[in-house]
């Protein structure tokens, strides 16, 4: 592995809001860069980049880090492969471990040959052996800007000639496999995959070389498109055609128009439609939408009016339902595509059917009620059975009651009674298949079955330690937001009051900074935990955590106050002391020594089956529980004291303050 210091100036050198907004728009929030994240679904920002401190984080699926573990993340590549590319992006040489250097020469050498090869295929395009190549692309009108803006080119008929040429700048036969370039015969020879084609190369969002799409020149050739294999580089379900090109226009627009081919999406761009992205010979895949998810909120799919358009709205609605992606459908006339519409009708229509496209589920209740309607006696219960499989799939229950009222007004044609009748049998199908299917689902445990009860005790034993730490969180994200909430805080609380281990060990960076009287910056407190993964993406999660709105002086000193004042069970005994069994008094409830002996009694009627929601040992714990514990501004749990409740009637008997400026003791519950 590379020595510390080349990892760290490779930190210094890589400017974190520039490599992240290749792959996500970044919108400036204060100090701080927000977007969606792109490890998971969300429709608000949370994940949030801090260029000063060079440490990004989501606080929506937890994930985050430097500039290596986004790359790693985004790319799915390993460290020293990450390592590599980071330190060519900023002229530096990466020297990987001796278990590391295979795979990252290896990596190093496939892109190599890819981006080799697409030179290779443009410069071939300009010879005179592509001309005709290039003839066809102008016949079709493609411009030389847009060739050049795609990187188009040609590769020539012949068995080797991108073989010869690859192999003549040291690329061997092996990665000219792996890169999906070449091919190895039944005889045992090696040959070009890509021979007398039209070259169309795919770059990932980044704008970097993964792989190609190639039409054929010769008419009579069987396969007139043919793509890359699947590659370490290249994978035709996560990648679009285009997408590099398109990304500032779908960042301005929130749009995506997704169409089927290369040439679609030449003409669109150069018609000035330059949110057109193409799949590459799949239908939309989810990989497909999470990594449009990263720069829109829509995507208009763009079919043919034919039997393949309507199934592969069908296929798609499930997809898009399980996505926050909002998805339409635009219409062609029957036999025309993106580019032949475009070229004859030209931009400003096409635009004008993409603002008349219907919601996808929409869309498909429209294309099957034109199936049936024509059908005759039992029609109508056809189309309620084949509209209800659509239906079933919208799994947000206000939407499908729109489209199942909107489906029933279409199936009616402005008749209501047929209007009526088509609503009641979707109604009535609908009610039949979830019923059935609850029917199959299986009796859930009743709700004080054994287990139930243990696992409530277990939730309720675990509650406060969760609201401990999520205090010690609150306190220092606000420390690691300014300095004076730093001095504020610390002045109150002691690095030893923080229980957890990771934020005591922040905690003590955080002091010892404050301590040694120079200038605050807590963005470098990460950096100290470089060498603790756990504590290092905890540091960089709390650097970047916007703090509440509401947040002030007087939150922080109750919040402080909190942390010293809550401990629960083992550490109760730092504010509270039970009393003497010469000071209880001789009822059963004040008998119990401690809270620990009261659970033990709870997990002993558990066990012998005897607890009830009533049993007064049970309501005991829970009115402790309730008295030391509610849900306050930090979102964690806090001592009545600090909601306004009056702690001496809610402290239980056998338990009295501990501090000396208690005006009182109790006097029971």
């Amino acid at each position: 592995m590379a020595d510390k210091d080349t990892k760290e100036e490779i930190k210094r050198r890589i400017d974190i809001v520039e490599l992240i907004s290749q792959y996500v728009p970044l919108t400036k929030a204060g100090r701080r860069f927000k977007a969606r994240c792109p490890f998971h679904e969300e429709k608000t920002p949370s994940f949030f980049v801090d260029p000063a401190a060079g440490l990004w984080h989501c606080f929506g699926c937890a994930a985050g880090g430097d500039v290596f573990s986004f790359l790693e993340q985004i790319e799915g590549i390993s460290f020293p492969e990450a390592g590599e590319r980071l330190a060519e992006r900023c002229g530096l040489t990466w020297r990987a471990g001796r278990g590391e250097q295979a795979q990252v020469q290896r990596s190093k050498l496939l892109r190599r040959a890819v981006k080799l090869a697409a030179e290779h295929f443009s410069t071939n395009l300009h010879k005179p052996s592509g001309q005709s190549a290039l003839d066809y692309l102008r016949e079709r009108g493609f411009s030389d800007d847009i060739v050049q803006d795609f990187g188009l080119g040609f590769a020539v008929d012949s068995w080797d000639e991108l073989l010869k040429f690859l192999a003549s700048k040291g690329i061997s036969v092996e990665h000219m496999r792996e890169a999906g370039l070449v091919k190895r015969g039944e005889r045992g020879s090696d040959y070009d995959v890509f021979r007398n084609r039209i070259i169309f190369p795919i770059t990932d969002a980044a704008g970097a070389m993964i792989g190609f799409g190639g039409r054929a020149m010769d008419p009579n050739e069987p396969a007139k498109y043919l793509n890359s294999p699947d590659t370490p580089l290249f994978n035709k379900r996560q990648n679009l055609y285009g997408l590099a090109q398109a990304r500032p226009e779908l960042v301005a627009q929130k749009q995506a128009i997704a169409v089927e081919g290369y040439t679609d999406v030449l003409a669109l761009h150069q018609a000035g439609v330059k949110h057109a992205v193409a799949t590459l010979g799949t239908s939309m895949t989810p990989e497909h939408l999470k990594l449009l998810r990263r720069y829109v909120d829509e995507v208009i799919l763009c079919f043919d009016a034919d039997a393949a358009g309507m199934a592969a709205a069908l296929r798609n609605i499930e997809l898009f339902e399980g996505s926050d992606l909002e998805a339409r459908v635009m219409v062609l006339p029957e036999g025309t595509d993106p580019d032949e519409f475009v070229g004859t009708e030209g931009a400003d229509r096409f635009q004008e059917l993409a603002q008349q496209a219907v919601d996808l589920v929409e869309y498909r209740l429209e294309m099957l009620f034109r199936q049936h309607r024509e059908q005759g006696v039992g029609a109508l219960a056809r189309a309620a059975r084949d509209a209800v499989d659509v239906l079933r799939r919208v799994a947000d229950r206000t939407r499908r009651e729109e489209f199942l009222v909107r489906a029933a007004d279409r199936w009616g044609r402005g008749q209501p009674q047929r209007a009526a009748s088509m609503q009641a049998a979707l109604r009535m199908e609908l009610q039949r298949r979830t019923s059935r299917q609850r029917s199959s689902s299986g009796r859930r445990s009743g709700r004080w079955d054994r287990s139930f009860i243990t696992e409530t005790i277990a939730a309720q034993a675990e509650e406060g330690n969760r609201a401990l730490a999520g205090l010690e969180r609150e306190l220092l994200a606000a420390a690691l937001e300014s300095s004076e909430w730093a001095e504020q805080i610390f002045s109150a609380v002691r690095p030893e009051d923080f229980q957890v281990t990771e934020h005591h060990a922040i905690a003590q960076a955080i002091a010892a900074c404050l301590e040694s009287g120079q200038e605050y910056e807590p963005q470098q407190i990460p950096h100290q935990f470089s060498d603790q993964e756990g504590t290092y993406q905890l540091a960089g999660e709390l650097l970047l955590a916007e703090p509440p709105d509401d947040l002030d002086g007087e939150l922080l000193e109750a919040g402080a106050r909190k942390l010293r004042k809550h401990r629960l069970v083992g550490g109760l005994h730092e504010e509270y002391e039970l009393q003497t069994e010469d000071e209880m008094g001789d009822s059963e409830e004040e008998k119990v020594e401690d809270f620990q002996k009261l659970q033990q009694q709870i997990s002993q009627l558990v066990e012998s089956g005897e607890l009830t929601h009533d049993h007064p040992d049970y309501q005991k714990y829970l009115r402790i529980m309730t008295s030391f514990h509610g849900k306050g501004q930090f979102e964690f749990l806090e001592h009545p004291s600090a909601i306004g409740v009056d702690t001496d009637s809610q402290v239980p008997s056998g338990v009295r303050k501990q501090s000396s400026d208690e005006e009182g003791e109790d006097e029971g519950s």
